[in-house]
């Protein structure tokens, strides 16, 4: 009996040692690896296309902007990237940029073309839709939350100033394009990359925004039923795998003060609760220029689309912008 309950317990031990050492990778490759979202896929699926807002539409010429070009660049670390740029029809040194989320491609983003023709935005700013690594007709590359994506926006906006002249930006992020924004304005190494170009970064729209990774993931994975001791473990492993910047992966630490920034959420969105955002919120010292709507009923990055807030929404860019 003693020797069987010691087989028992070295059993469980060994499971538990194994757990410990194999299971936070697993889940750190939930978390950092996902199918690309390719054109195809969206233009197949009926109802993705619904998802997306879409429908029927494939390229910015269904929606009336039949002059744009399909340019091919490279990420900072030489990833292939792919993007729309839709130029103004006045001669300008404004960009607006559309920065799509995880799980999706620069058709999603698409939609917005209507928003910015019925305010007319395409008079003064011209347009770059971008897929983002993993995403559409850009390279399969790990994403690691935005700490990537931070760096194909990057250099989506010094292919914006090379390239087209582009000197004055407006950022327009979804989700996890969100902190693709966050990153590039408060990662010292990717904002000194603009400011020697005397690039300008003068407002920042965050709709639905993935405000703080590591709160975001730790609800995900207790909804899973992921132990709090395995989460710590691959939190560290996702931290040391983006040069131990994990903890500073939040809208505190990286949004900068000085930018005026329009945050648009739901109450209803359990991807990026609105919760782990108003603790982001009231950690700052200063968020004057932050203006903040929060909206009841639509889920996550669908307040543009829903029926219910598409005019507050619509009117709440337009004010924002027109400040």
């Amino acid at each position: 009996m003693k020797k069987k309950l010691i087989i028992t317990l070295s059993v469980l031990i060994v499971l538990i040692i194994s757990a410990y050492e194999f299971v936070p990778y697993i889940v750190l490759n939930m978390i950092t690896d996902y199918e690309p979202y390719s054109f195809e896929k969206v233009f197949d699926d009926s109802q993705l296309r619904e998802h997306y807002g879409i429908f029927n539409n494939r390229t910015p010429g269904d929606y009336g902007y039949k002059n744009f070009d399909i340019i091919d660049f490279q990420s900072l670390d030489g990833t292939n990237l792919n993007g729309w740029y839709v130029p103004s029809e006045n001669e300008t040194q404004n960009c607006l940029v559309l920065v799509h989320g995880r799980t999706s491609n620069r058709l999603k983003t698409m939609k917005y073309l209507a928003l910015i023709d019925s305010l007319q935005l395409d008079t003064l700013y011209n347009i770059f839709i971008p897929d983002l690594r993993n995403s559409g007709k850009s390279e399969p590359a790990k994403t690691f939350m935005g700490y990537k994506f931070g760096e194909d926006l990057t250099a989506s906006i010094l292919l914006m100033d090379s390239v087209f002249n582009q000197q004055n930006f407006i950022l327009y992020g979804f989700s996890m394009g969100s902190m693709a924004i966050l990153n590039t304005i408060g990662r010292k190494e990717l904002r000194n990359r603009l400011d020697k170009k005397n690039i300008r970064i003068n407002k920042i729209i965050l709709d639905s925004p993935l405000s703080n990774v590591k709160a975001t993931l730790k609800v995900e994975t207790s909804n899973a039923h992921v132990p709090q001791f395995i989460f710590s473990k691959v939190f560290k492993l996702y931290s040391d795998q983006i040069n131990g910047f994990g903890e500073s992966m939040k809208i505190s630490s990286l949004l900068d003060a000085n930018i005026p920034t329009l945050i648009l959420e739901s109450k209803d969105d359990d991807t990026t609760p609105a919760a782990i955002l108003l603790s982001e919120l009231s950690q700052m010292k200063e968020y004057a220029n932050i203006d903040l709507e929060i909206f009841e009923g639509p889920g996550h990055v669908k307040l543009y689309q829903d029926e219910r807030t598409n005019l507050r929404y619509i009117n709440s860019v337009r004010a924002f912008l027109a400040k």
